[in-house]
């Protein structure tokens, strides 16, 4: 299956990003049932669930494979760390889980080292959520 098919079959997307402290925040993007719920770490009542619209998931198909999530995910997978990603003193982590339309997944994480086009798959989250999408 080729990568932009792989991007098209994706059902659900789920990305986190914590702090040591335990503080964060978790994105779901439901595109079967067209919801992304957003979920706050630091502030209880700054949890949501909202429709995702056609226009955020035209955006979100358009801008997602240019991130190359899948393709550092799996170089995570495979321990391949050094080619996709940047150490960082932080002891801040990540996890995507993406559930593609046949049931198969892939589950992606790391502590202390982050993926070098982390900021695109932010500026995706941050624009389709409207809200932040970084540690305090």
């Amino acid at each position: 299956m080729g990568l932009k098919k792989k991007y098209d079959q994706i059902k659900i997307l789920e990305v986190e990003i914590s702090s040591f402290s335990g503080g964060g925040y978790k994105v779901k993007y439901d595109f079967d049932r067209k919801l992304i719920s957003w979920n706050d770490g630091y502030m209880w009542n700054n949890n949501f669930m909202k429709s995702l619209t056609a226009a955020k998931t035209e955006y979100i198909e358009k801008e997602l494979p240019g991130t190359g999530m899948l393709e550092w995910m799996e170089c995570y997978n495979n321990g391949d760390i050094e080619k996709v990603g940047n150490s960082t003193a932080n002891p801040s982590s990540w996890k995507i889980t993406v559930i593609f339309k046949d049931g198969t997944d892939i589950v992606s994480s790391h502590t202390r080292n982050f993926p070098k086009n982390w900021n695109k798959l932010k500026q995706i989250i941050e624009k389709t959520t409207e809200c932040a999408f970084r540690l305090h």
